[in-house]
């Protein structure tokens, strides 16, 4: 399995791109070859053995894995010897089944955190969110500038904090927490740093949630280490793995919310139907599907498998392109008049996206992703009057694992949001 580490880094590696036409970078840029990004590629085998396919079809029948033919379990990939990372131990590297046919543990872990997310997580963090969103656009407005790079001061502040607020990470250390999750993402399958400052300190945070429990994610984590239903490992993973998750996908599709609106001039649709609980839903599906920002997961194949002519054997790499098969047409509006799957349609319905999984590892952060979304529309369109994309600063994405952006400058009119700003009580602050 050696062989396949190569081409998997290579294409999810972290490397500015632009435009083909040598130009600026659009948002709406897709950052590796074209072919991946289209659900009419043949599914190939690459020079280094790893396997591709594209097609909603056979993109979904992966997902569902009815007859456990793929595993996420990395194990095969990973170096022989030395210490595994804790991101290894969250459930989006284990199956409800092993590699040797016995019982996986990915049912059990899920069941332990699924309650809180189904039950709590929108009623219980939308204050939480909207204060943050509002103490962020405040800190910019302060500045006085009537600028705003809104990846970098608004949609990674907020994804990190709502995640630091679920997990119990201090605000003081969000900075630090964010260049140790971009150390791991850049690192490769060989050379992965074991991050033990974040492993002790993680500990440090259980300690002290057990001394002064809160009702919270990381209380519902505690208590059922303490009651044995996960251990040592699987609870560090849970909280390294919504640290990535709640953080690197939902700030990219965050930022992809700004910059689709600017690009296809849809600013003042958006303005307009705040409030209109449908209209704004519909959009926000269309921004996770037209720029899926997990655009593909690299599975390990269990049993002999085939798309269309290509033979895909048992233990080899199976690349499954999320980016591609939401362009495909069956995920257009299903009928005569659905628009072009390859045009952002802010009101495609329905919209079949597999932005956030399917079957047993849909995201479970799903809702909370997307309420994240709905009070970024609501709070900077209404407190950032005449907001609108800097067309002289350059746009930049990384395509690597998560298509992130790290640049996406836009003007307001400082003098009606300082207006705004002084005609409203200032948030509670959130710690």
């Amino acid at each position: 399995m050696g062989a396949a580490r190569a081409p998997l880094q290579e294409q999810l590696s972290l490397v500015v791109v632009t435009s083909e036409e040598g130009g600026q970078m659009k948002p709406s840029d897709f950052p590796r070859d074209a072919k991946f990004h289209d659900p009419t590629t043949p599914p190939f085998r690459d020079d280094e053995g790893v396997h591709h396919i594209f097609s909603y079809a056979d993109v979904m029948s992966v997902l569902m894995n009815r007859d456990e033919a793929f595993s996420r379990d990395p194990a095969p990939w990973l170096p022989g010897t030395g210490p595994v990372h804790m991101a290894f131990d969250f459930m989006w590297m284990i199956e409800p089944f092993t590699l040797d046919g016995e019982a996986g543990r990915h049912d059990p872990l899920r069941r332990v955190v699924e309650p809180w997310f189904k039950l709590r997580a929108v009623g219980t963090m939308e204050p939480i969110i909207r204060d943050i969103m509002v103490q962020g656009i405040n800190d910019v407005v302060a500045k006085g500038t009537g600028e705003v790079n809104v990846a970098t001061e608004l949609c990674s502040r907020l994804s990190m904090r709502v995640i630091c607020r679920l997990t119990g990470i201090e605000f003081e250390r969000e900075q630090w927490m964010r260049e140790k999750l971009d150390e791991f993402n850049q690192a490769t399958w060989d050379n992965c740093p074991p991050q033990w400052d974040v492993q002790a300190y993680f500990w440090q945070l259980i300690a002290k949630r057990l001394a002064r429990p809160q009702d919270e994610l990381l209380d519902i984590l505690v208590q059922a280490w303490t009651e044995g239903a996960i251990d040592d490992h699987e609870l560090i993973g849970y909280l390294y793995g919504f640290s990535a998750a709640g953080t690197d996908t939902t700030g990219a599709s965050l930022a992809n919310t700004f910059t689709y609106l600017a690009e296809f001039d849809l600013l003042d649709y958006a303005r307009s139907i705040q409030g209109d609980e449908e209209a704004v839903g519909m959009l926000i599906e269309e921004i996770l599907r037209f720029g899926t920002p997990f655009p593909m997961k690299p599975l390990y194949v269990c049993k002999d498998s085939q798309f269309g002519d290509l033979k895909v054997p048992a233990e080899s790499v199976l690349g499954v392109w999320f980016a591609a098969a939401n362009r495909d047409e069956a995920v257009n509006g299903g009928d005569a008049d659905g628009a072009d799957p390859n045009l952002f349609d802010p009101k495609r319905s329905p919209n079949k996206h597999i932005a956030l999984g399917r079957g047993k590892h849909y995201c479970l952060g799903k809702d909370l992703a997307k309420l994240e979304m709905k009070i970024l529309l609501e709070e900077s369109l209404r407190r950032l009057p005449e907001l609108q994309m800097d067309a002289t600063k350059p746009f930049r994405r990384y395509g690597g694992i998560v298509d992130s952006v790290t640049d996406a400058h836009f003007t307001f009119d400082q003098e009606q949001a300082e207006r705004i700003k002084a005609g409203e009580r200032e948030p509670t602050p959130v710690a």
